[in-house]
């Protein structure tokens, strides 16, 4: 079975360009590679005629790891694509005002009820990745102008555990700010939604998720002081002895992330050598 579906009003604008079947869009040819593993890669296509042309990101996914069923059936209750894992959890941050990446289309090859192949077409993000905003321009941002932002993670993180969803991948990478929105209340998106998870009502899980911002905020540009905004914004007017207890597990979790990620280094460097 193949399926391809649109969003709103997108398919007269990929039908003029020539994409209308799964194969035309999973084969499609143009674009710029982004990122790649063995399971999926990631391009970004320009489409459409000048000056109307479109930026979106085209993300391919096949094979997909036993684990990453079993994700999807827990989050969806059946067996779903790895796209359509991707499409559906979007739609639901933005139901719920978390803004994200909009999905365009989304397309499916089913055999015998398991995914052989998947695409997901979501607009260009208007806003920029955190962790490149920090590195052109966090130094020189007044204090006041940082702790906005820090603040704004935090309540991001805390709206999204509000809603049983845990985001196993929050790291500052996948965090993207509206430089416009500086001045005002500071905005952000979340991407990379393929691990997200619903209905999570552990507390240690959500912590883990903000243990993982914790680690990701280098000290090149976070201090002690913003770290502890961070952790003290996300728990809200708790009881102290909850608050304690919040800080001690972020500590830990950004420890365990730490050296799984100098682990993980270190086995890369291995197989370089040896090969």
């Amino acid at each position: 079975m193949e399926r391809v579906v649109f969003a709103d009003s997108w398919r007269p604008f990929f039908s003029e360009i020539g994409l209308e079947s799964f194969d035309d869009f999973y084969d499609y040819a143009g674009g710029t590679k982004i990122g790649e593993n063995n399971k999926r890669n990631v391009y970004r296509l320009t489409l459409g005629r000048e000056p109307d042309s479109k930026v979106f990101y085209i993300k391919r996914f096949h094979d997909s790891h036993f684990k990453d069923m079993l994700t999807a059936w827990r989050n969806f209750g059946r067996l779903t694509s790895q796209a359509g894992v991707e499409w559906g959890n979007a739609d639901l941050l933005l139901r719920n005002g978390i803004d994200t990446y909009k999905p365009v289309c989304m397309g499916e090859r089913i055999v015998w009820k398991l995914e052989r192949k998947s695409f997901l077409i979501t607009e260009q993000l208007k806003s920029t990745c955190l962790l490149d905003f920090v590195v052109q321009r966090w130094r020189s941002l007044e204090r006041a102008q940082q702790e906005k932002i820090i603040v704004a993670m935090a309540k991001l993180a805390r709206r999204v555990h509000e809603l049983n969803i845990s985001l196993p991948d929050l790291y500052i990478w996948h965090i993207y700010i509206d430089e416009g929105s500086l001045e005002d209340n500071c905005c952000l998106s979340v991407i990379d939604l393929h691990r997200m998870l619903r209905n999570v009502k552990k507390p240690d899980k959500k912590i883990t998720d903000l243990g993982k911002l914790y680690w990701s905020m280098s000290g090149k540009y976070f201090d002690d002081e913003h770290k502890d905004l961070l952790v003290a914004t996300y728990a809200g007017d708790s009881r102290p002895d909850n608050k304690d207890r919040i800080v001690r597990k972020v500590l830990r979790q950004a420890a365990i992330t730490d050296s799984r990620r100098k682990l993980a280094d270190h086995y890369a460097r291995v197989r370089i050598v040896s090969a």
